[in-house]
């Protein structure tokens, strides 16, 4: 996720079960865990994509992935 995030940075991520919105979320896909920009892409899609243009967008059904939490801080070195 750089620039947004970078290794070693914290994150702060809410946990609630809230009605999804698009944003930043710690992500599950099978053993995977990632922190994504989240975005509905609708037909029940959700959208994956990397602050890094190097990672291209990736498109799944939303029962696919499961959404941890909403990344609402991060901190890191400056």
């Amino acid at each position: 996720m750089e620039p947004l995030l970078n290794d070693g940075d914290e994150i702060l991520v809410d946990r609630r079960s809230l009605p999804f919105r698009d944003g930043i979320h710690v992500v599950r896909m099978g053993d995977t865990l990632m922190v994504k920009r989240v975005a509905s892409a609708g037909g029940g899609r959700l959208s994956l994509l990397s602050q890094n243009l190097a990672y291209p967008p990736v498109s799944v059904a939303a029962e696919d992935v499961e959404i941890i939490g909403r990344v609402v801080w991060k901190g890191g070195r400056i």
